[in-house]
């Protein structure tokens, strides 16, 4: 073998002296045999690329089925034979189609000519493909008119550096044919070795090669056909064989789907708007009431990369690139470990079912991509996470309100580009060249998941809060039908007392455990309103104190006003000026404070309802209590969506007192986390409520006492209890939140811990009803 080689290298060198002879003054390109290697290695990264690859081709070829054997690859040195039942290759196809590199073939036939498919592969990769699998590779082929078949060896190893391409020669032989007509590859000894689990992640790869045909018929094309995974026309099948026993590899089951708490759904119109839907029989999210436009957000937009638009202000207002193509995305939504959200007719999950999509959404869930109807690596595959939901929405601390990582999702987006013109493919077929298009991609599909996300939380935080308090409700309930049976039965015993000797029914009638059970939990019961009772009485008797202090300081406050502005204007030495005019500063700011007080304690006096212009009472609090915010001067930041966000009518100092009381807690949560305090106060109107939401980057609240922080007595300043110091007890006595809470349910509204926004850690999120026109009429006529 040797000896031929070093014998075509010396024909080759004198050929070559003879043609310089002729050729004097003229160049030419030569290509080196390591070349092959090369792209075989550098060109296709994956085994599963590698493998699609091959199974596109037999796709081209207008192929129903589809084979793949993997024989014996536990250890390295197994076989690989890839069989299809398409038209086959004849000999001119062989030779100026498979082995001319770069062959133009599927460009000038870019749709194939039994099935009229649109064709996947342009680039030539498949050979490559081979090269990067294995060794050696055959290659037997028939169509459905030849006679015989032909065979073609190619030993890979043969290309090797130092040797002309051209010198390399691989013989075509005829042999009888296998079948009517087809391809088959066997691709040995290979490279690496294929363990059960990697055979099955590439079938996986190769499964969802084509479009799932539950994605959409949205997208349509008047040129072309595009396959689909349920497609009776191609069918792709895999084996494992070890010691001649052949094991079929299964696809997971995706009729899981039809069972997703929530289906969403979008598109870009002709004119480049983003447009979405949402659909969740279990919430009761109708598709038709839950459609609505995407905006761009700047959160895609980072500061440093697009400055000019920080500075403007603004943001492209449609996605542009996107109205020339075809675009559509669809996904199924899961909650894992919360079997009861999957409510309603026809539509429940068992645990066991939503066990076994969680086992399937750790290993296939994510958002991939298809583009022409084709897969494109590596979008949507384990560990990828092109659309950031893994980094975006995944909690620092405790659970989110609803998870929404891509183990959560199975989504699919389906690109169409005709042309092959807009979204174009790397060469080594991972991935999509990062052109405007594909940003504008980028940009609406992370837009339309973050307004699918708020919106689902926003329906699961109705949801949990609904149902809490229906528990709350029939546990009331029970607590009342609990004290009327203990009622009935003294009263049964004290007449069976005095009728001595009366029937045994009244025994069996009531379970002596479960009436122990009951005075326990009206024992307890008691002994927590009691508590509570007596913490109220002293903190209506502070509320006195306050109400007097704040009178006497008034009266008081002139006199100091007077005394300090003839201080400041004494001559002073440097320091004692500087001293007096320091001491001055904080009284004043003290004073403020201090009105605040007498305001909320005169308003209370009044006890009228009234009507809150909660913008304009935010605004006023804000500015009133600027100069208790500590050294460190906590900014406070608003934000107010409307002009009219008046709440129904309420007492004036019941909002001071819940202003308050989140300011005090964000204050000591801000002091505790050691940071620069910044709290933001949100107001807006949503569905005929006032929507409330203060938030602060404190230490954060723990997820085991998001529920429990609004139970009486729950602090995490000091615990509470009876022998607690009564000072100790009025700094962080657990009832602050208790109030607020009261407050608001007392007028049907509600009040939750919510999902803070980026920068910050906690988020109070307070709903009030919002005021009719006759109630604001009536309150400024």
């Amino acid at each position: 073998m040797e000896t031929n080689r070093e014998e075509l290298i010396r024909q080759r060198e004198a050929l070559d002296r003879q043609l310089e002879e002729l050729d004097k003054d003229k160049v030419k390109f030569s290509v080196d045999a390591g070349i092959i290697d090369r792209l075989g290695r550098e060109l296709v990264g994956r085994q599963e690329t590698a493998v699609a690859e091959l199974v596109k081709n037999a796709y081209d070829a207008d192929a129903n089925e589809v084979t793949l054997r993997f024989i014996d690859t536990d250890v390295a040195g197994g076989t690989l034979i890839i069989e299809d039942d398409g038209h086959g290759m004849s000999l001119d196809a062989l030779k100026n189609g498979f082995m001319r590199l770069s062959s133009t073939d599927k460009v000038h036939h870019p749709v194939s000519p039994k099935f009229k498919r649109k064709r996947a592969g342009r680039k030539g990769i498949g050979r490559f493909a081979t090269q990067r699998l294995g060794h050696q590779l055959t290659i037997v082929t028939q169509t459905l008119t030849s006679e015989k078949a032909l065979k073609l060896v190619i030993n890979w190893d043969d290309y090797e550096r130092d040797l002309d391409l051209d010198l390399i020669v691989n013989e075509i032989s005829e042999i009888p044919k296998e079948k009517p007509e087809g391809t088959t590859l066997t691709i040995a000894p290979l490279r690496e070795n294929w363990t059960y689990a990697e055979i099955q992640r590439v079938f996986r790869y190769v499964s969802d090669l084509l479009q799932p045909s539950y994605l959409s018929d949205r997208v349509k094309s008047s040129k072309v056909i595009f396959g689909t995974q349920e497609d009776t026309s191609f069918s792709v099948k895999c084996l494992k064989v070890a010691n001649s026993l052949e094991e079929k590899i299964a696809d997971f089951d995706k009729s899981y789907f039809d069972k997703s708490l929530a289906i969403f759904e979008g598109f870009v119109d002709e004119e480049g708007n983003g447009v979405c839907y949402l659909e969740s029989k279990s919430l009761g999210l109708t598709q038709s009431s839950n459609e609505f436009k995407i905006e761009r957000t700047k959160d895609n937009y980072p500061k440093n990369k697009f400055p000019e638009l920080w500075i403007k202000d603004q943001l492209p207002p449609k996605y542009e690139h996107l109205k020339y193509s075809q675009v559509h995305f669809k996904a199924y939504y899961f909650i894992y470990q919360r079997v009861d959200y999957y409510e309603g007719d026809g539509i429940g999950i068992s645990s066991a079912e939503l066990k076994r999509v969680q086992e399937l959404g750790n290993k296939e869930g994510g958002i991939k991509l298809y583009r022409n109807g084709f897969r494109v690596a590596p979008y949507g595959e384990s560990g990828d996470d092109w659309l950031e939901l893994d980094e975006r929405y995944t909690a620092s601390g405790g659970r989110d309100v609803i998870p929404f990582n891509n183990r959560n999702v199975f989504g699919f987006v389906e690109i169409i580009d005709e042309n092959d013109e807009l979204f174009v493919e790397t060469s080594s077929r991972e991935g999509i060249l990062k052109n405007l298009i594909f940003r504008d991609l980028i940009d609406f599909l992370r837009d339309a998941f973050q307004a699918i996300r708020r919106r689902l939380e926003s329906t699961v935080e109705f949801k949990e809060k609904r149902a809490k308090r229906q528990k709350r409700i029939e546990s009331e309930k029970t607590q009342k039908e609990r004290l009327q049976q203990l009622k009935l039965f003294i009263e049964e015993k004290t007449s069976q007392d005095q009728n001595k000797g009366g029937s045994e029914e009244t025994e069996e009638k009531f379970n002596r455990e479960e009436l122990k059970a009951t005075v326990e939990e009206v024992s307890r019961v008691i002994e927590e309103q009691l508590d509570e009772i007596a913490m109220l009485r002293v903190l209506a008797g502070m509320g006195l104190y306050i109400g007097e202090f704040v009178h006497e300081f008034s009266q008081f406050g002139p006199a100091f006003d007077g005394s300090l502005n003839a201080l400041v204007r004494t001559k002073l030495d440097e320091d004692s000026l500087k001293l007096a005019k320091n001491i001055k500063t904080n009284f004043d700011l003290f004073k403020i404070y201090a009105s605040y007080f007498e305001t909320a304690y005169q308003e209370n006096a009044q006890r009228t309802l009234k009507v809150i212009n909660l913008k304009s009472f935010v605004k006023s609090f804000i500015e009133e209590i600027k100069g208790s915010r500590g050294d460190d001067k906590i900014e406070i930041l608003s934000s107010f969506d409307g002009y009219e966000l008046y709440t129904l009518p309420m007492h004036p100092s019941e909002w001071a007192a819940i202003l308050l009381n989140l300011f005090s807690n964000s204050k000591k949560a801000i002091e505790k986390a050691k940071v620069k305090g910044s709290i933001l106060i949100s107001v807006h109107e949503k569905n005929e409520k006032i929507v409330f939401e203060f938030c602060d980057n404190g230490i954060g609240i723990p997820e085991e006492n998001k529920e429990r922080i609004f139970q009486a007595f729950f602090t995490t300043s000091m615990p509470s209890n009876r022998r607690t110091p009564q000072e100790k007890e009025m700094s962080g006595s657990g009832l602050g939140l208790k109030i607020v809470s009261d407050i608001i349910e007392t007028y049907g509204g509600e009040i939750f811990v919510s999902k803070p926004p980026k920068g910050y850690k906690t988020c109070i999120h307070i709903e009030v009803n919002k005021a009719s026109e006759q109630q604001i009429k009536a309150e400024y006529e």
